[in-house]
């Protein structure tokens, strides 16, 4: 699976998330104005990373936790010189200076998730994600700073306790209880049913072509978990019909319909937010022109519809409504189907790019 685009189509939160449920292994190159940065990945976990604004060796930051001192750090670096095969230099303190593992592994995470978490906020840039074997520690490959970990970070927990320290504004006001508290309501907001769909569509998106084309997939996809869509195409400051599901109760052809309906897009509509921000909403259909016409169309809706952009070469190129009106459920797993819908407009630009 080769992943590849702009920041502000896919941000990092999402990358991580595809990577994670998809658990492969390979290495995600960034690169933005704020800088540049590399993370491996080994079956989704994040076990090592980089930044061209984070230049501490793992060697300075264990002098300022006074784990180790500066003639122990230049007598391991001398010795990491004479190596015929590559040894992290965290690796050499343990075996000569007796330093604890865990307590270096608790450097080195936190100075991962330091890195992570700098990502977050670059949304603009590109990225490239290449799956390959990850060097593991014999390497003479490795990253010079060594910040690596054998078992790696979960990618999940990254994304949520990266959250919350934005939003706490620091990660002194953070406990585990806390992450591990939002971590499982993230989960199950997912579902186990919701993680395995999510992971076969994802499977299936690396052929579109098998499963009839990516329009056709998103609406596979959406049938799983909504009782009705639409799929409409973006033309400019309209949307146009190319496809549907659920919608059996009208009198003629529902897909016929569907293909003629236009809808022009009005400022401050939900459709509008949507083209604007390029991110999905859950909202009530409000009075605009093209909302009411989709409302008297739909013969009813729900409380709350979904509505998700489909983003291509940093435009949004297709919009898919959907709603459960008729069992009046909530769409279960709607996080992970916005993931599927981010990387399906990946999928659609590097499809245009090979036919071009």
């Amino acid at each position: 699976m080769a992943l590849e685009g702009c920041l502000d189509d896919l941000g990092i939160r999402d990358i991580l998330q595809i990577l994670s449920l998809s658990k492969k292994s390979g290495t995600l190159t960034l690169k933005s104005a704020e800088g540049e940065g590399v993370v491996s990945f080994l079956d989704g976990q994040v076990i090592r990373a980089s930044s061209s604004l984070f230049s501490e060796t793992l060697g300075q930051l264990l002098r300022k936790n006074n784990m180790v001192t500066e003639g122990q750090v230049d007598e391991a670096l001398d010795w990491q010189k004479r190596l015929d095969l590559h040894q992290p230099l965290g690796q050499i303190l343990i075996d000569k200076f007796q330093i604890a593992s865990v307590e270096i592994e608790k450097i080195v995470a936190a100075q991962i998730e330091k890195i992570i978490f700098s990502f977050f906020s670059w949304d603009e840039g590109h990225f490239s994600f290449q799956l390959e074997e990850i060097k593991t520690f014999g390497s003479a490959l490795l990253n010079p700073l060594d910040f690596m970990l054998e078992k790696g970070l979960s990618s999940q927990r990254l994304i949520v306790k990266g959250l919350k320290v934005a939003e706490l504004g620091g990660e002194d006001k953070l406990d585990d209880e806390l992450i591990e508290h939002e971590l499982k309501e993230l989960k199950e907001q997912q579902s186990h049913f919701g993680l395995d769909l999510l992971r076969g569509m994802l499977a299936e998106l690396e052929h579109p072509e098998l499963g009839g084309g990516i329009i056709l997939l998103i609406l596979r996809y959406a049938s799983e978990i909504m009782d009705r869509a639409i799929v409409f195409d973006v033309r400019g400051n309209h949307l146009v019909g190319v496809g549907q599901f659920g919608l059996y109760d009208l009198n003629a052809s529902a897909d016929e319909i569907i293909r003629k309906m236009r809808l022009q897009v009005d400022a401050g509509s939900l459709f509008s937010q949507v083209l604007k921000e390029k991110v999905a909403v859950r909202a009530a259909l409000g009075n605009s022109a093209a909302e009411e016409q989709l409302t008297n169309f739909l013969n009813g809706v729900p409380e709350k519809a979904f509505l998700g952009p489909l983003v291509s070469d940093g435009k949004v190129v297709a919009l898919l409504y959907g709603d459960n009106f008729t069992s009046n459920r909530p769409i279960p797993a709607a996080n992970a189907f916005e993931v599927f819908l981010a990387q399906a407009g990946v999928a659609m630009e590097r499809a245009l790019q090979e036919a071009g």
